[in-house]
């Protein structure tokens, strides 16, 4: 009796156990789900953000042209006494029609900046050296070199390169302080490419640095048409890189 009181208790107290086990698994699993939802909105939310900047980055840029063509053309068109009247008639269409697409441009896209805040001046309105020398500044060596004329290359491809080098100079600056980076640009007239690689540092550079910030270069890159790359290289180093190609005159890309 004693023997069978006690492979009860021994089987009583093992289903116990298997349940517990089966409710700790269960938590477990739902954690990793709750995990993996969670970063996937989160990814999500990266490439909505990345995608706002770029309209907004677009709205920058273009407004000021359009202000600039508005305002060049209402001054010719006053000079009506040295200019033929379908010249000055012109210049009056011209400058009607960009003060329209300005304010259709801003009703459309303005509400893209936060109220309140201060708008960050368009990266193409920047030198991308100024990145550079803001990083050497803060303590960082780099090496930088840039093959072809940015002018010639698409707006679109001159934002992304900046966007590009910025984070990875910020991720490098965040996980390998000391380390030296090598940055590689070329404009041709099929492509755009932009190459960021860094020696591993005193501290390394992790691997799993994925960010959320790359995931958006990542989509910018992506909508370009392009490639993107982003990963250990040779050596512990780490390398960002993407290729952008032209767009042909049809507006598709090569």
């Amino acid at each position: 009796m004693e023997t069978d009181a006690l492979l009860l208790a021994l089987v009583v107290a093992l289903g116990m156990w298997v349940r517990s086990r089966r409710r700790l698994i269960d938590a477990l699993a739902q954690q990793v789900e709750h995990l993996r939802t969670e970063r996937e909105l989160r990814e999500e939310a990266a490439r909505l953000a990345e995608r706002s900047a770029i309209a907004a980055e677009m709205h920058d840029v273009l407004a000021h042209r359009l202000s600039l063509l508005a305002l060049h053309s209402g001054v010719l068109a006053t000079r009506t006494d040295t200019l033929p009247a379908p010249v000055v008639e012109r210049l009056g269409l011209l400058r009607s029609t960009s003060t329209a697409a300005l304010n259709e441009l801003r009703e459309v896209l303005g509400a893209l900046h936060q109220t309140g805040a201060a708008p960050e001046l368009a990266p193409a309105l920047q030198e991308l050296d100024d990145v550079v020398d803001q990083a050497r500044a803060a303590g960082q060596d780099v090496e930088s070199s840039t093959v072809g004329n940015p002018e010639q290359a698409p707006l679109a491809h001159r934002l992304a390169v900046y966007r590009i080098v910025r984070e990875a100079l910020s991720n490098a600056r965040k996980h390998a302080g000391d380390a030296a980076i090598v940055i590689r640009v070329a404009y041709t007239d099929l492509t755009t490419t932009v190459e960021v690689t860094n020696t591993a540092g005193a501290q390394g550079y992790p691997v799993v640095s994925l960010g959320f910030g790359l995931i958006g270069l990542r989509e910018r890159v992506a909508a370009l048409g392009g490639q993107f790359e982003a990963g250990p290289a040779v050596a512990g180093a780490w390398r960002v890189a993407a290729t952008l190609p032209r767009p042909t005159q049809n507006g598709t890309v090569q």
